[in-house]
């Protein structure tokens, strides 16, 4: 039996056996080009010269996994990648499936996915949950863990209590990678060039020149942020398709198209902490009285709520284990921010400690720990078989594997 593990995110699949050393990464997403041309996964970044205009579509909406429709051809597409150079595909009936969902997926979501599992593509075996609960399964041996997940579509602050989800702490802020991409395009777009329809030039704008501020220096930046000036040479389609940070050492032609780019650079990335510059950039809500006098809690406000949700006796372990994993926390200056952030909040007798996960990419965390498990006795304890399944109906999956209702 195969253990296959596919940490399903809303902006990139990972996915492997188990017996590998790292995942394969395919965007998940269906992409149509401006002359009509439809590229399933990775296709449209190795067979498309030119990405300007392109159209993203996404199977996953406000956190949702809502859309099979556009998820199947994804699966379909990494399923037969990963089926090696004769191109077969894996076959699941000889597999056991490891798979991840967003926290708190809407049941019928779920139980949607679960069908798509067994009797669209015959899994043998399967287990689901959500990434923070594979992290333990990396990270040092603990029993104690605060993992923040930052990723595309949101950031979530998960206690893990004895590699358990403790549910009532569960806090959600809705800013990720998706939403901070939107507020760069929305900003560059009325500062300079149109770019709202550029995504791919977009999302490499932010992943090389976005950074966060120390804290207590935002309002310094901004008054100096003459001194964080970045050139960003746009694609040309000749000589480069995405774009790429200027250097002393670039050389430039006439017709070379620059963009400037300067206090965008970390009031994006500050959406973290002062969530309210999302409403401030939006045309509908910036003259909102309402909302400009609302106190929104920022990252640091839920990470403490989450440590408090929890049971007393926990709270300085997970305090002392904080796992920061997602691919939006690679910005630079996120941990010493949010530890700075933190130390002003907790108890002064408590130990914060951030515990990095070594020779492991953040975004790969999920998945290098569902490696982990598929290795352990603990497994077949937790999975549910094809035949299970078939005997109890379309709930027994979520019931087993579905968060606990809250009271």
């Amino acid at each position: 039996m195969q253990h296959l593990i596919i940490d399903n995110g809303s902006y990139e699949i990972k996915a492997g056996f188990s017996s590998a050393d790292t995942p394969l990464k395919v965007q998940n997403t269906v992409a149509k080009t401006r002359d009509g041309v439809i590229y399933v996964g990775n296709d449209f970044l190795t067979n498309n010269n030119n990405y300007s205009g392109i159209m993203l579509k996404r199977p996953f909406s406000q956190g949702h996994l809502t859309s099979w429709e556009t998820e199947k051809p994804v699966w379909d597409y990494t399923l037969q990648k990963l089926g090696g150079a004769d191109k077969k595909g894996v076959d699941p009936s000889q597999t056991h499936l490891i798979l991840t969902e967003p926290p708190f997926q809407l049941p019928q979501l779920s139980i949607n996915t679960d069908q798509i599992v067994f009797e669209e593509y015959g899994f043998n075996e399967y287990f689901r949950c959500i990434p923070p609960l594979l992290v333990p399964w990396v990270a040092e041996a603990n029993d104690f863990y605060l993992v923040v997940d930052s990723g595309h579509d949101a950031t979530w602050v998960v206690p893990m209590i004895y590699q358990s989800v403790h549910w009532e702490g569960v806090r959600k802020l809705p800013v990720g990678g998706k939403l901070l991409a939107g507020l760069l395009a929305e900003t560059i777009s009325f500062r300079h060039y149109d770019v709202s329809e550029e995504p791919v030039l977009v999302n490499t704008i932010k992943e090389q020149t976005c950074f966060i501020a120390p804290e207590g220096k935002f309002q310094d930046y901004l008054k100096n942020k003459s001194k964080y000036e970045c050139e960003f040479i746009l694609p040309d389609f000749k000589t480069t398709t995405t774009g790429y940070v200027r250097t002393p050492k670039t050389k430039i032609t006439a017709d070379t198209q620059i963009l400037k780019l300067y206090d965008e650079r970390f009031t994006v990335p500050e959406s973290y902490y002062h969530p309210e510059i999302i409403f401030d950039n939006h045309r509908a809500t910036a003259h909102s009285a309402l909302l400009q006098q609302t106190p929104f809690k920022n990252l640091a406000d839920l990470i403490v709520e989450a440590v408090m949700a929890s049971p007393k006796v926990t709270r300085p372990m997970l305090v002392a284990n904080i796992c920061i994993v997602g691919g939006s926390t690679k910005f630079p200056g996120f941990d010493a921010r949010l530890k700075a952030e933190l130390e002003k909040e907790l108890p002064q007798q408590w130990h914060l400690q951030f515990r990095d996960v070594e020779d492991t990419g953040r975004e790969e965390v999920a998945w290098v720990g569902g490696a982990n498990l598929a290795d352990s006795d603990v497994l077949d304890k937790v999975s549910i078989s094809k035949k299970e399944y078939f005997e109890h109906g379309s709930n027994w999956c979520q019931k087993q594997f579905g968060f606990k209702n809250l009271t």
